[in-house]
Parts: structure tokens; sequence; C-alpha cells
């Protein structure tokens, strides 16, 4: 039973290897969908400033173009005030009151467009800072997950392989060994433990001394009485 004990050893092993390795797969595309998160809200974030920039924009055009129409009315107004038409004292008046009116419209329309093209400028600024940093995290963030898709492939690779190797150990294994094996498995990520004098390094329990001579003996495969798992000595 020596060359069972080793084979289900190998495949304890060949076990560890693919539990490990689906780990590691787990672990990289974790890794890699929070890049592409990453990736995808540093985008978000550029296209909203844009949006944002784009209707700061048309309501600067908008202002301006209100301000034109008020100065070019402005201008009209002080024309027909300065005319020498008017000869009406009321009636001058009333104009100079709209002139007075259109003025301060002016004046007030003057500072919003001043305050609009500052934020318009600050907006653009920022756009342009933020776009140079996104290109530039998009590059290191690419080359990162770039390598992680490769060490992800590597991992692949490596955990269908012990796939193989699996299959080829199974192969010499006893169905009914195999069967106690896998049963095992799903209990415990360690079904072959070693047997520390009287000691079962699975359950830490105390076995007994006919349990113990016999995992010496090496003459047929040995299981804990407590935990069920299969013991041998080093």
């Amino acid at each position: 039973m020596g060359d069972t004990l080793e084979i289900l050893l190998a495949l304890q092993d060949v076990d560890f290897k693919i539990d490990q390795g689906k780990k590691k797969i787990a672990k990289k595309e974790e890794e890699i969908a929070a890049i592409n998160k990453q990736l995808e809200n540093l985008k978000i974030n550029l296209e909203e400033k844009k949006r944002y920039f784009e209707k700061a924009r048309l309501k600067l055009a908008q202002e301006e173009l209100e301000l034109q129409e008020v100065e070019e009315k402005l201008k009209t107004t002080k024309n027909k005030l300065y005319s020498g038409e008017i000869s009406s004292p009321k009636e001058l008046s009333q104009w100079e009151r709209t002139v007075e009116k259109l003025e301060e419209n002016k004046n007030s329309l003057e500072n919003i467009v001043i305050a609009s093209l500052e934020s318009t400028e600050e907006l653009h600024g920022e756009i342009q800072r933020k776009t140079q940093s996104y290109l530039q995290q998009e590059e290191s963030l690419s080359l990162l997950l770039t390598q992680l898709q490769e060490e992800l492939t590597g991992e692949e690779r490596s955990v269908l392989e012990n796939k193989k190797e699996r299959e080829r150990i199974i192969a010499s294994l006893p169905q009914e060994v195999l069967s106690i094996y896998e049963e095992l498995r799903r209990k415990f990520p360690n079904p072959v433990v070693r047997l520390n004098g009287e000691t079962c390094e699975g359950c830490n329990l105390t076995v007994p001394l006919a349990v113990v001579r016999a995992v010496r003996k090496k003459e047929e495969l040995v299981r804990c009485p407590n935990c069920g798992r299969f013991l041998h000595r080093k």
C-alpha cells in the first residue's frame, strides 16, 4: 500500500496547486475588473466635465448674444435720443429713462459675461489637465492591465496542466480509494496528513497504538479513527 499512499500524496499536492491556482485566477480577475472599472470611472468623469464645459460655453454664447442685442438697442436708442427729432420734454424724458435702463441692463450683462467667461476658461483649463491626467493614467493602467492579463493566462495554463496531471494520477488509484479521497476533500483541504507520534496532524487528536503500528508498517492504508483522514509518516 506504500505506492498507493505515495499516489495519494501526489494527488493531494496537485490538488493543492490547482486550488491555489484558482485562487490566484480569482484574484487576478478581481484586479483586472477593478482596473477596468477605474478606467471607466476616469473616462466618465472626463466626459462629464466636457459636457459641463459645453453647457457653460453655450450659456456664455447666449449671454454674449444677449449683450450684443442690448448694446445694439442702446446704440439705436441713443441715436434716436440725440438725433434732435424728439422735441417733447415728456417724450424726451421717457427716452432718457429707456437709455438708463438699457445702460443698467448692459452693465449687468457685462458682469455676467465676464463671470461666465472666467468660469468657462477655468473649466477649459481643468479639462486640459484632466485630459492629460487621464491619458497618463490610462497608459499606466493599460500596461498594468496587460501584465495582469498575461499573468492570468499563465495561471490558467498552469491550472490546466495540473488538471491533466491530476487525471494521470487518479488513473493509478483504485476507484474505492479515490472515492474516499474525494469524499474527504469535500470536508478537508488535506485528506492525507502526517501522524506525529500518536497525534493526527489533521484533527490534532491522539490515535490508538494499533493505528500507530499499522501506519509504521505501511502494509495498508490507514485512516484516522477520529477524522477519517489517511495517515502517513515521513
